[in-house]
C-alpha cells in the first residue's frame, strides 16, 4: 500500500510538473504574440517580410492583334555562395567560372570569376559579421533576357538549384513598344514616380493587375531577395487592352506626316484618321520639335490635348448654321470690297485682294473668302443678342460645345463664346458674330473639329470617337466598347446634302483644286489661322511683330461613299502657311495611300471570297473561261479535258475540271453555269430559254437527258 501511495504521488508530481511547464509555455506564447508581438514582428521585419509585388502590366494592341506596348521581361542574378556544399563547390567552381566567361567574353575572364567566387565563399563562411557582410550573396549580372537565364540555369552547379547551387533569381520587367516613335504618346508611358499617361495612364488600373505578396529577405542594406524564386514562367499579368488603331494605316499617317512637318518647318503638327460609320480612331499622330537638335518626336498630345482657333475649317459649321437656319441660300450675294471689308470699325481681310465686288455664299465657301462668311453671319445673326445666342447654339446642336469624352486623359473643353456668359464679361463684342464665322474666337481641338467632319460624312449622324475597342482577361473580353451615336443627326437631310457637295467643290473648284487625286475623289475643307492676332480688347497687335500661322485641312474620302475621315494640323509653319499648301498635301498622300491599302485588302478579301465559292460549288461553263479565272485567283486545278465545255469537281485537295457533254439530241444539264453560257448552249441545240433571278442556274423546268425537239425551258437562276 505505501508503495502504491508513493508511485502516485510520484505520478502526480510529474504531472503537476509538466502542467506547469505548459502553463509557462502558454503564458510566453501569449506575451511573445500580444504583449512583446509588435516587439518581435519588427525585429522579424529587418532580416524576412512580406512586400508587394507587382504583375507584369498586360499588353496593348492595335486592330489586327499586334502589339503595341508590352512588358519583356528581365533578370537580376546573385549567388548565395554558402548554400553549396564544399565538395560540390570545389568541384563544379572550375567548370562554372567557364562558362560565364563564354557567356559573357568581352566581361571578366574564367580566372578572375573563380578567384572572386571563392573569396566571396570565404568571406560568407567568416564568423567575423563585417567580412561576412554583402559577401555572402555574390553579384553576377543585372536586367538579362530571357534566354541567357536559360542558359545559367543549366551551367554546373546551379543546374542543381537555388537550394544546391545557391543561385538567386530576381525577375523585373521593362516597357517597350515595338513600334517605337508610331503612336509613342496616344499609347502613353508607364513610368514609376511620375504621372502616367496615354492608354497606359487611362486604363492603368486594368493593365497593372492585382498587386501580389512575396516573402523577401534582406541579403544587406537595402537589398532584398525573393525567398523562393519567383515563377518567371507562370507569372500572371494584367489586362490587355485592344485598340482601334491599325498599325498599318497609323505608319502611313506617322510617316507622311513627318515628311510634311519637316518639310514646313513646323513647330508641330498633329493627324487623326478616324472611321466615318464607327467613330473608331485607326491612327493619331502627334509631332513636336525640339528645341534642342530639331527633330521631331511624339512629346505632346496635340489631337487630344491642344486647343486653338480653327480657322477657316469652321465655315462649314457656319454655313450650316445659315442652312438650318434658312436665313441665307447658296446662292446669296455679298459684297467683298474686292478682298477688303470693314465690320463695326475694324477690318475683315480675304486671303488675297481679289478685286471681285460681289460673291455668291457657296463660292465665298469654295474659295474660302473671310468676309462672304462674316458679313452673310452678320446679317443672319447679327441684328439682336437673341439672334447672336441663335448662332452660337447652332454650334450646340452640332455637338460643337462640350468635349468628344476620349478615353485617355488631358482632353480642353471647347471654347466657344455665348451672350448669355460672355455678354456681361464685355467679350462678346459687335465683332464676334462675323469673326466666329470664319473660325475665330473659338477653339476646339483637332479632334473635336474631325469629330465634326465625321459626323457630315456621315451623312449627319455623330459617332462618338473611341481608341479602346476590348479589354481581355484570361483570353475573355470583360469589356467592350461598341460604336456610340452621341447625336442621331446634328442637321436636316438637305443642309448636310449641300454641305457634302460644297466640300467636294472646294477639292473640284475650290481652294483645295491643286490637291485633286486621279486614284480617287476626297472632300474637304483649308483653314489657315493667323495666332496671337489681337489682344483681349480686340485691337491689333504690332505690325512689326512676326506673323505666326496654323494650316489644317480637314476632310474624308472616298467623297461618293465616305469610309474614313481625316484632319491635319501644323502649327506654324515656316514659309508656306496657307492650308492648302502645308496640311492639304500631307492629307492627299495620306488619304491616297490608305485609300489604296484599303481597298487592296477588300479586293483580295472579294478573291478570296470568289476562291472559295469556286472550291466550294460545282459548275459548269466555257473552258477558256475557266481558265483565265482560275489563273487569275491563283487557284491550283486537275484538268482533264480539252473539251469546249467542262464542269467544275471540288475536291479537298483541288479542283478537277472535266468534260461536260453537250449533246444535241438531248437537254443538257446547265444547272451551274452562268445565263450567258446556259442561253448560249440551249439555243445553239434549238431550244427556246426563259429566264428568272441572277446568278448561276439552279432549277430547269426540262430534266437533263430529255429528248430534244426545241421545246421551251425555263431556267432560274440564284
Amino acid at each position: 500500500m505505501d508503495n502504491k501511495n508513493e508511485l502516485l504521488v510520484r505520478v502526480y508530481f510529474v504531472m503537476c510538473l509538466f502542467i506547469l511547464f505548459a502553463i509557462a509555455i502558454l503564458f510566453r506564447v501569449i506575451k511573445i504574440t500580444t504583449i512583446e508581438g509588435e516587439k518581435w514582428r519588427s525585429k522579424g521585419d529587418v532580416y524576412v517580410k512580406w512586400m508587394d509585388t507587382k504583375v507584369d502590366r498586360g499588353d496593348i494592341y492595335d486592330a489586327n492583334g499586334n502589339i503595341l506596348a508590352t512588358s519583356l521581361p528581365f533578370f537580376d542574378i546573385r549567388m548565395d555562395l554558402v548554400k553549396p556544399t564544399k565538395a560540390s563547390f570545389d568541384k563544379n567552381i572550375d567548370s562554372l567560372a567557364i562558362c560565364l566567361h563564354e557567356l559573357w567574353p568581352y566581361g571578366k575572364s574564367a580566372a578572375e570569376w573563380k578567384s572572386e567566387l571563392i573569396s566571396g565563399r570565404i568571406a560568407g563562411l567568416s564568423t567575423d559579421k563585417d567580412s561576412r557582410e554583402g559577401k555572402r550573396y555574390y553579384f553576377i549580372a543585372n536586367g538579362i533576357p530571357l534566354s541567357e537565364l536559360e542558359k545559367l540555369k543549366k551551367f554546373p552547379l546551379w543546374r542543381e538549384g537555388r537550394l544546391g547551387g545557391g543561385l538567386i533569381v530576381e525577375r523585373r520587367s521593362k516597357r517597350e513598344k515595338p513600334f517605337r516613335e508610331i503612336a509613342s504618346r496616344t499609347i502613353g508611358t508607364d513610368r514609376e514616380n511620375a504621372e502616367k499617361v496615354g492608354i497606359e495612364g487611362s486604363f492603368d488600373k486594368f493593365l497593372r493587375g492585382k498587386t501580389t505578396k512575396q516573402l523577401m529577405k534582406r541579403i544587406h542594406s537595402n537589398l532584398w531577395v525573393p525567398v523562393m524564386n519567383p515563377g518567371e514562367f507562370d507569372a500572371t499579368k494584367g489586362d490587355d487592352i485592344i485598340t482601334t488603331l491599325d498599325i498599318h494605316f497609323q505608319d502611313i499617317v506617322h510617316t507622311e506626316l513627318l515628311k510634311g512637318v519637316i518639310a514646313a518647318d513646323a513647330r508641330a503638327a498633329t493627324a487623326i484618321l478616324m472611321e466615318v460609320e464607327t467613330g473608331a480612331i485607326k491612327a493619331i499622330s502627334n509631332l513636336e520639335k525640339s528645341e534642342k537638335d530639331g527633330s521631331y518626336s511624339e512629346a505632346y498630345n496635340y489631337a487630344i490635348g491642344h486647343r486653338s482657333e480653327p480657322g477657316s475649317t469652321l465655315k462649314l459649321a457656319s454655313l450650316m448654321a445659315m442652312m438650318e437656319d434658312s436665313c441665307a441660300t447658296l446662292n446669296s450675294k455679298v459684297n467683298v470690297g474686292g478682298g477688303k471689308r470693314k465690320f463695326y470699325g475694324r477690318y475683315m481681310y480675304d486671303s488675297d485682294m481679289h478685286g471681285s465686288v460681289e460673291m455668291t455664299l457657296a463660292d465665298g465657301f469654295k474659295k474660302s473668302s473671310n468676309i462672304v462668311m462674316g458679313a452673310m453671319a452678320d446679317d443672319c445673326f447679327g441684328s439682336s443678342w437673341e439672334r447672336k445666342a441663335k448662332f452660337c447654339e447652332y454650334f450646340e446642336q452640332f455637338g460643337l460645345t462640350r468635349k468628344v469624352d476620349i478615353e485617355i486623359e488631358g482632353e480642353k473643353t471647347p471654347f466657344v463664346k455665348h451672350p448669355d456668359t460672355h455678354k456681361a464679361k464685355h467679350e462678346f463684342w459687335k465683332t464676334t458674330v462675323p469673326w466666329m464665322a470664319h473660325g475665330y474666337e473659338m477653339e476646339f481641338t483637332p479632334l473635336q473639329v474631325l469629330a465634326f467632319y465625321n459626323a457630315v460624312a456621315n451623312d449627319g449622324k455623330r459617332m462618338k470617337p473611341y481608341l479602346v475597342d476590348k479589354i481581355i482577361r484570361d483570353g475573355k473580353t470583360i469589356h467592350d466598347f461598341h460604336p456610340k451615336t452621341e447625336i442621331m443627326q446634328i442637321a436636316s437631310r438637305s443642309t448636310i446634302e449641300k454641305a457634302q457637295e460644297l466640300l467636294k467643290g472646294v477639292v473640284q473648284s475650290g481652294t483645295a483644286r491643286r490637291l485633286k487625286s486621279e486614284e480617287f475623289t476626297f472632300a474637304g475643307k483649308t483653314g489657315t489661322t493667323r495666332i496671337q492676332y489681337n489682344n483681349q480688347k480686340g485691337v491689333e497687335r504690332d505690325k512689326n511683330e512676326k506673323k505666326k500661322y496654323n494650316a489644317s485641312f480637314a476632310g474624308y474620302f472616298p467623297a461618293e461613299n465616305p469610309k474614313y475621315s481625316l484632319i491635319v494640323v501644323m502649327y506654324e509653319p515656316e514659309g508656306a502657311i496657307y492650308g492648302a499648301q502645308v496640311a492639304g498635301p500631307v492629307f492627299k498622300k495620306i488619304a491616297e495611300k490608305c485609300h489604296s491599302f484599303f481597298f487592296k485588302n477588300e479586293l483580295a478579301e472579294r478573291k478570296q471570297e470568289l476562291k472559295d465559292f469556286m472550291i466550294e460549288r460545282k459548275q459548269s461553263g466555257y473552258a477558256v473561261d475557266y481558265d483565265n479565272l482560275m489563273a487569275y485567283m491563283d487557284v491550283d486545278y486537275d484538268k482533264r479535258s480539252n473539251s469546249k465545255w467542262v464542269q467544275l469537281l471540288p475536291s479537298e485537295e483541288d479542283v478537277k475540271m472535266e468534260k461536260k457533254k453537250i449533246l444535241k439530241k438531248e437537254v443538257p444539264d446547265v444547272r451551274g453555269m452562268g445565263l450567258r453560257d446556259a442561253m448560249y448552249v440551249l439555243e445553239s441545240i434549238g431550244m427556246e430559254v426563259k429566264a428568272n433571278g441572277t446568278g448561276r442556274v439552279v432549277t430547269q423546268t426540262i430534266r437533263p437527258g430529255t429528248k430534244n425537239v426545241g421545246q421551251e425551258i425555263e431556267l432560274y437562276l440564284n
